[in-house]
């Protein structure tokens, strides 16, 4: 009995719907898979691979390189568009090959039909070993289709889609394949993530709670996101952020009413009438404003609108340090609630005396980025929530921040649900401990 092994590129290839194709039209069959085994013949071996093994309508190659079973792939995607059209699938993985009397076998063999069971008509996925291999290569573009558990697989493992001209990529709804059941996994998913929201939200309300909603519908406000005036364009990160440090300072006031931060920048951007505004969002007021900065130099420009008839009940601006931000946030908070004539029992400090100027612009860049919701953005506010800690490693606000922004990771099948939601427990977690020990 002969034995080796060898560490390849693997190929795996299925003809989609060949055999309800045979039962209708069996002519077209036979003219169709003609076509698919000439093309892959002529193609593997042009692309130095080898042809192993023939399934019927599906086939098995290896090469020596991941690129050359790419370039293979793309070449005879485009090759089985001319009629009769093939509508194939392809899996590619990187692992070892064990042969045994001229039969491959192997766990690398098993990784790549399972990643080619999950494609669809005119698709190539590939594992993460090989886009590692060809990501810096210009000439191959891929997207990320989120980690799969797959049977007989150790751990979940990230899928990309080739996306070259001409490719189809498939719509992860409709993704089927050779996966675990579903039910046990989805049920820990559900309960996990509901576990992290249960966490974030108990920190991110911090045992505020408003009382009497239903009797100051007269003393409701409204933050509209600030606008950038500076000169670059580029500190919209900042103007988001102080419009939300303002809407949490007034949130803290039990007698008003604020509108939460999602409803009000729904309204981001737009040139709609602040009355029409007040009206959505039920409010009988609206603050807006502007902020300019140049250096260490701020400019803040603040207006407080009587939502009926429109009118201007207060307007300040505040030419400030930058070091000055959080006593700059008490004052016009301070100014809004004396114009709205509430008896305040405390507009909450925001401990500028405590507060690392750097961390929290790092966390104001970092709730910009989440904001945008897609993967390299999310990451990148991960990112900026990390930077943020590694500068101050008990500041609770980058801690839950951080946690919400891992859980959206994993939710969303950015990064391994599993490990991303244990990460984001314990940071929940930090944030909730820090937060009470002060």
């Amino acid at each position: 009995m002969s034995q080796s092994r060898q560490l390849a590129a693997i190929m795996f290839t299925d003809i989609v719907g060949y055999t309800a194709l045979m039962q209708a039209n069996e002519q077209k069959a036979v003219a169709v898979i003609k076509h698919y085994n000439s093309t892959l013949e002529k193609l593997v071996t042009q692309f130095n691979g080898q042809v192993l093994n023939y399934y019927g309508d599906g086939s098995l190659c290896i090469f020596s390189s991941a690129t050359d079973a790419v370039n293979c792939s793309l070449a005879v995607q485009k090759d089985l568009k001319n009629e009769p059209a093939v509508p194939l699938r392809i899996g590619l993985h990187i692992g070892e090959v064990f042969f045994e009397d001229a039969k491959a076998l192997g766990d690398g063999v098993n990784v790549a039909s399972r990643v080619q069971s999950l494609g669809q008509e005119n698709t190539i996925l590939i594992s993460e070993e090989v886009h590692d291999k060809i990501k810096n290569n210009a000439s191959v573009t891929a997207t990320s289709l989120g980690h799969f558990a797959f049977k007989n697989v150790g751990k979940s493992m990230e899928v990309f889609a080739l996306t070259n001209d001409g490719l189809s990529i498939p719509n992860r709804k409709k993704m089927e394949g050779k996966l675990k059941k579903k039910s046990l996994q989805k049920r820990n998913i559900i309960a996990a993530l509901s576990f992290i929201l249960l966490i974030v939200a108990a920190f991110l309300i911090s045992k505020n709670f408003l009382a009497n909603n239903d009797k100051v519908a007269d003393k409701s406000i409204a933050v509209l996101p600030f606008v950038d005036m500076s000169p670059g364009k580029d500190q919209e990160y900042f103007s988001d952020g102080l419009s939300e440090e303002l809407l949490n300072l007034l949130a803290k006031i039990p007698e008003l009413k604020v509108i939460g931060r999602t409803s009000s920048f729904s309204f981001k951007g737009k040139t709609e009438d602040l009355r029409s505004i007040a009206q959505k969002l039920g409010v009988a007021h609206l603050l807006e404003g502007s902020v300019r900065k140049d250096g260490n130099k701020i400019r803040v420009t603040a207006q407080l609108i009587k939502a009926d008839d429109g009118t201007h009940l207060w307007s300040e601006t505040y030419d400030r340090d930058l070091e000055g931000l959080f006593k700059l946030q008490d004052e016009i908070a301070g100014a809004v609630v004396k114009q709205l004539k509430l008896k305040l029992l405390a507009v909450p400090s925001s401990g500028s005396s405590s507060v690392n100027m750097e961390v929290h612009n790092l966390i104001l860049q970092g709730n910009y980025f989440f904001d945008k919701l897609d993967k390299d953005n999310v990451a990148k506010a991960v990112d900026f929530y990390i930077r943020a800690l590694a500068i101050d490693s008990n500041d609770a606000r980058a801690w839950g921040k951080l946690a919400n922004a891992v859980s959206r990771q994993s939710f969303q099948n950015y990064i391994d649900q599993n490990t991303g939601y244990e990460k984001a427990r314990q940071a929940a977690l930090k944030a909730i401990s820090l937060d009470n020990s002060h």
